[in-house]
């Protein structure tokens, strides 16, 4: 059986309305703004860049994880005990929680785990993917802008790229350049730490091997 002529233009037009309010109500979810234009009959590129935000929803992911530390947090829910024990449990877990959002650093901290975690550009060490070799002359940087570095009384700590590393403290001036972003060579690094050329190469292989660093002659 086949719609009347009227009525088949009422669906079509509702179908549209309603693929367009879809449309709308996803670039609004996505926070994102869309606009295309382009000249008819002539060749055109479309370019589509987007940011990345952050919501309380992300921040409770991570929250999450961080409270796992805790044994309470761990524990099974007791979803068949009396009401009482289901209180109680529910009673320690909140204060956990409300420990840990009182910590008036809670978001820098979160920015920071974000930043050590964003995996940067991979730029292949061809050919020192195997192996580094001791030159001077070769040049690193990392391949992420959102290292992270940390610097305690035993050890440095470095998180790029998804990944942490850990060396001793005189790595910190090794490390330090390369995380405010510049690209240098082994024999400066190691002039500037005082370090021998073989110790820095080892260092720098580390973060080649976890894909946090780039190495090559004409960088």
């Amino acid at each position: 059986m086949s719609f009347p002529r009227r009525d088949a233009a009422l669906a079509c037009r509702a179908e549209d309305t309603r693929r367009r309010l879809a449309q709308e109500a996803a670039e609004r979810e996505a926070q994102a703004w869309h606009e295309v234009s382009a000249d008819q009959g002539t060749r055109s590129l479309h370019v589509t860049c987007g940011l990345q935000t952050h919501t309380a929803t992300d921040l409770m992911a991570w929250v999450s994880e961080q409270l796992l530390t805790h044994e309470d947090w761990r524990r099974d829910l007791p979803l068949l005990a009396a009401p009482d024990v289901q209180a109680h449990a529910v009673d320690g877990m909140r204060k956990r929680l409300a420990e840990l959002l009182d910590d008036p650093t809670l978001l820098a901290r979160y920015r920071a785990a974000m930043d050590g975690q964003a995996v940067g550009r991979t730029v292949p060490s061809l050919p020192y993917s195997d192996g580094l070799l001791v030159d001077g002359a070769l040049r690193v940087r990392l391949t992420t802008a959102r290292a992270v570095l940390e610097v305690g009384e035993d050890a440095v700590t470095l998180s790029a790229a998804g990944s942490t590393f850990e060396f001793a403290p005189e790595a910190e001036a090794v490390l330090r350049p390369l995380v405010d972003g510049r690209t240098v060579d082994l024999a400066s690094l190691a002039e500037t730490a005082g370090l021998a050329l073989e110790d820095v190469a080892g260092l720098v292989q580390e973060l080649v091997a976890g894909q946090a660093a780039t190495v090559g002659s004409l960088l």
